[in-house]
C-alpha cells in the first residue's frame, strides 16, 4: 500500500479543531500553534471568505481563454503557478515566517505539487483552448462531486439527505451544461472535457490529502512551495512539447498573468485551503457549485457565448443546489451513506 492510501484511509478526525482535541491519539497536533486561530468560523464568515475564493476561481477563466492567445498553455500556466508561490514565499519572508514546513510536510511537496499544480492547473489551461471558457468553467470546478465522495470514503464526514439532494441537483446541472458538446462531432470538444474533468479530479484529490495533514502553521509554506515545484515540473513539459510557440508580451498579457497569479492562484489557493481546515469538506466545496455559474456569465459578457435550453436549464439545476445546500445542508443531522460495514468499523475504532 502507498504511503497516499495509508494516510488517506487513517482514522478521520472531527472537522472542528475543538473536536479534534479531545481525541487523545491526535493531541500533538491538537496543540500545534495555529498563527490565524483555529476557531470554528460562523456561517456568515465563512460565506463572505468562500465568495472571495469564489470570484477570484470564476474570473480565471475568461482570462485563459484571453491569455492562450498570447503564450502555450503548458508554458503559460508554469508562469502563473510559480509566480503565485513565490508571492507566498515573499509573505512568509515579510511575516518573518518560517519559510520551509516541517520535514513530516516537506515530503509531501512533491505529491501535492503534481496534484494540485502540475496536473490541476496544466488541464485547466490546456481545457479552454478545446472548448468555450464557459463549458471549462462548469467541468472544470464539478470538485464538489468529487469531494463529498472522497470526503465520505477517506475522512469520515457523513452525506446528509440534503448534501445528497444538492450532489444529485449540481450533478444534473452539470450534465445538462456538459451535453451540448457531447453531442459535437468533433473529436477536439471530447479531448476539452476529459482535460476539464481531470483539473476537477486532481483538485479534489489534493484538497482531501491537504485537509488530512492538517499542516497548521506551515499551511502557507506547503502551499507556496507545491505551487513552486509543480509550476517548475510543468515549465519542463511545456519545453518539451511546445518548443516552436513563444508568448507575446504585451500589456494585456503582463497584466492577466498578475491577476491570475496573485488574486487566482496565490490568494484563493491559500485561502481555499485555509477554510478547509475550519470546515467539513463536504458542505464547503457545496459553495463551489456557484464557481462555473459565474464563469458562465463571465464568458457571456467577454466572449459572446450564449446559453442554449439545456445549458439555461443545467444553470438552473446548479443554482438550485447551491441555494438547498446553504438552507438545508447546514441544519439538517447528518445520515450516513456509508454501507453498514464500513460503518461498523468506525464505530469500533
Amino acid at each position: 500500500m502507498t504511503p497516499l492510501a495509508i494516510t488517506l484511509m487513517a482514522r478521520p478526525d472531527n472537522c472542528h479543531p475543538m473536536n479534534r482535541a479531545m481525541h487523545s491519539g491526535d493531541s500533538r497536533q491538537a496543540r500545534a500553534p495555529d498563527p490565524v486561530g483555529a476557531g470554528t468560523l460562523s456561517h456568515c464568515k465563512q460565506a463572505w471568505l468562500m465568495l472571495v475564493v469564489i470570484v477570484s476561481m470564476a474570473i480565471c477563466y475568461p482570462l485563459i481563454k484571453v491569455g492562450l492567445a498570447l503564450a502555450p498553455p503548458l508554458h503559460f500556466a508554469a508562469l502563473r503557478t510559480i509566480l503565485g508561490g513565490l508571492t507566498l514565499v515573499l509573505v512568509l519572508a515579510i511575516r518573518r515566517k518560517r519559510l520551509w514546513p516541517r520535514a513530516s510536510l516537506a515530503r509531501w511537496i512533491l505529491p501535492l505539487g503534481v496534484l494540485a499544480t502540475t496536473l490541476t492547473f496544466g488541464t485547466m489551461f490546456a481545457g479552454p483552448a478545446y472548448i468555450g471558457a464557459g463549458l471549462a468553467a462548469v467541468l472544470g470546478n464539478t470538485q464538489p462531486l468529487i469531494i463529498i465522495v472522497l470526503a465520505a470514503l477517506f475522512l469520515g464526514e457523513r452525506i446528509s439527505l440534503s448534501k445528497a439532494a444538492a450532489l444529485l441537483f449540481g450533478l444534473a446541472g452539470v450534465s445538462l451544461l456538459a451535453l451540448p458538446a457531447w453531442r459535437q462531432t468533433g473529436g477536439s470538444d471530447l479531448f476539452g472535457i476529459v482535460l476539464a474533468l481531470g483539473s476537477a479530479f486532481s483538485a479534489a484529490v489534493a484538497s482531501v490529502i491537504m485537509k488530512r495533514l492538517r499542516p497548521g502553521e506551515d499551511l502557507m509554506s506547503l502551499i507556496a512551495w507545491q505551487l513552486v515545484v509543480g509550476g517548475s515540473l510543468l515549465f519542463a513539459v511545456s519545453l518539451s512539447f511546445e518548443v516552436s510557440q513563444g508568448i507575446v508580451w504585451t500589456g494585456t498579457f503582463v497584466g492577466i498573468l498578475l491577476i491570475l497569479a496573485l488574486a487566482g492562484t496565490a490568494l484563493s489557493t491559500w485561502l481555499w485551503f485555509w477554510l478547509l481546515q475550519r470546515a467539513e469538506a463536504g458542505r464547503l466545496s457545496l459553495y463551489l457549485f456557484l464557481v462555473p455559474v459565474l464563469g458562465l456569465f463571465a464568458a457571456m459578457a467577454s466572449f459572446g457565448e450564449r446559453l442554449g435550453a439545456l445549458q439555461a436549464g443545467g444553470v438552473a439545476l446548479i443554482l438550485l443546489a447551491v441555494v438547498w445546500s446553504m438552507f438545508k445542508v447546514r441544519t439538517e443531522p447528518a445520515t450516513s451513506f456509508l454501507p453498514p460495514a464500513t460503518q461498523a468499523v468506525r464505530r469500533m475504532q
